[in-house]
């Protein structure tokens, strides 16, 4: 099989297009327009040191490495297709500032260096003892952003980050709409809701 040709992409703004990565069955990227979100509420440094915990298809641990060439990003996975389809996203972009991680929150943490000061978490329903592990990993000032799909990872975030003691706690529900064509009719379907949780420490 051909390898896929390297992708250009010559604007300033984040934003990649969903169909330039590469996908797999049962894997898609985050939407475009909720990446968008995302970055703006971690607030990356040019030379940041990212923690993407939880990757999955990796398409917005790789517009974060895309956007600061003079930090870094690690990225912790346990899906080993969903590594697979991240090294390939990862070549096909030429990004050389990701470093992918195969394991799973909180036991495999330590594989990351220490001390990021920009973390994104990705959860489903309960973060169990990742937020408070990720909490004392992150420097002094450091940022946190989850995401999660549930009402009860939402509440559970933000029960535990009550109790950390989070400065400057932001909570938005986001939700993107998109003009699908069938034939004449056009209409806007929705994708799913997303919670999203910025937090200081």
């Amino acid at each position: 099989m051909s390898q896929p040709s390297a992708f250009h992409w010559d604007f300033v703004t984040p934003g990649l297009p969903d169909g330039v990565f590469q996908d797999a069955p049962g894997f898609s990227p985050t939407p475009m327009e909720l990446r968008v979100i995302l970055l703006a509420h971690l607030r990356p440094s040019s030379d940041s040191l990212v923690w993407d915990v939880g990757g999955g298809t990796g398409a917005l641990a790789l517009e974060i490495a895309r956007l600061m060439p003079q930090g870094v990003v690690h990225t912790l996975e346990r899906d080993p297709d969903a590594i697979d389809l991240l090294e390939r996203n990862r070549r096909r972009f030429g990004i050389g500032n990701l470093h992918i991680h195969s394991g799973m929150a909180p036991d495999d943490l330590a594989l990351l260096p220490p001390h990021p000061d920009r973390v994104l978490l990705e959860v489903a329903r309960s973060l169990g003892d990742t937020l408070t592990a990720v909490w004392d990993a992150l420097a002094e000032q450091g940022r946190l952003v989850i995401s999660t799909m549930s009402l009860e990872g939402l509440v559970d975030a933000m029960e535990r980050l009550e109790r950390l003691e989070a400065r400057d706690v932001q909570v938005i529900q986001a939700t993107v709409h998109r003009m699908q064509r069938r034939g004449a009719q056009a209409k806007l379907a929705a994708a799913e809701p997303l919670f999203v949780i910025a937090a200081e420490r």
